[in-house]
């Protein structure tokens, strides 16, 4: 068992990679249906961050099989497990959409704990075509490579039960891959020019989409971070973006807060032979 999952090319079906869903699996289900997504055949890779702020997150994780339904590790799952394991986490979970768990059966909870720490840390995926990276929110130092060399060194102890706060690796490995938005301030900041100022999410929304032009003529040294040493393209979410958005080899595919007229960035990345 490992925390890096490598997945071969699906031969009969088409392939599915999907932005944070934090509980909304009716909305899930309502994009699945429009694509007549099809469970003997088709797959669906998620970005993690299933849980929390919507109405199923339990139904959600129950869902994932790592065989159909695909995951790996978000920051708030990551909250889900600090906080079943000490009571600075429960706080820090609770503030953030957590509170469903706490309100579970104690066996309820530890099932859900020993199921997300199973999970993968990142997906490598064969469409065939391309390998595609799949990974919360960031890598280490702009290299696959490297961030699988990071996680077969962390895999262990992390499987065995260690905490995040126990070991050192894990802990900087955790706050990088799952927490990390330098990235997406790189977006706002180096490409869009969104500047610092606080906004709400109505003027974020519309300076975002007014500025996307920007992404089209951003120079080759602001692009550096987002060409990904080691992989064709890396799907990312855990950072809002009103519409999913390519840069580099980079996918921002977290798209939705549940506000009307959203929608769940949910991209087809392969097509049967």
């Amino acid at each position: 068992m490992s925390i890096f999952l490598k997945i071969e090319k699906n031969a009969t079906g088409r392939d599915y990679i999907v932005g944070d869903i934090h509980g909304h699996l009716d909305q899930l289900d309502h994009q699945l249906e429009e694509v007549t997504f099809d469970p003997s055949c088709d797959r669906l890779f998620c970005l993690g961050d299933l849980v929390d702020r919507g109405r199923y997150s339990e139904s959600l994780l129950a869902r994932i099989d790592q065989k159909t339904y695909f995951s790996t590790l978000g920051n708030h799952e990551a909250m889900m497990i600090a906080g079943f394991e000490g009571p600075e986490g429960t706080l820090r979970h609770k503030a953030n959409g957590g509170e469903w768990f706490y309100e579970l059966p104690l066996t309820a909870r530890q099932n859900l704990v020993r199921q997300v720490r199973s999970w993968p840390w990142a997906i490598e995926l064969d469409t065939g075509k391309q390998k595609l990276g799949l990974i919360h929110a960031n890598v280490i130092d702009s290299n696959w490579p490297h961030t699988l060399h990071t996680l077969s060194s962390i895999s262990e102890a992390w499987l065995s039960g260690v905490s995040f706060d126990d070991n050192c690796l894990i802990k900087n490995t955790v706050e990088k891959l799952l927490w990390d938005r330098s990235l997406a301030q790189k977006l706002y900041g180096d490409v869009l020019a969104m500047g610092r100022k606080k906004r709400t999410l109505t003027e974020y929304k519309s300076l975002f989409l007014e500025r996307l032009h920007a992404i089209g003529t951003a120079c080759s040294e602001s692009l550096k971070p987002f060409n990904i040493v080691g992989i064709d393209a890396l799907y990312l979410g855990h950072n809002f973006v009103p519409k999913s958005v390519v840069l580099g080899k980079c996918h921002f595919l977290d798209s939705y807060r549940g506000g009307i007229g959203e929608r769940l960035s949910l991209v087809c990345v392969n097509e049967p032979d």
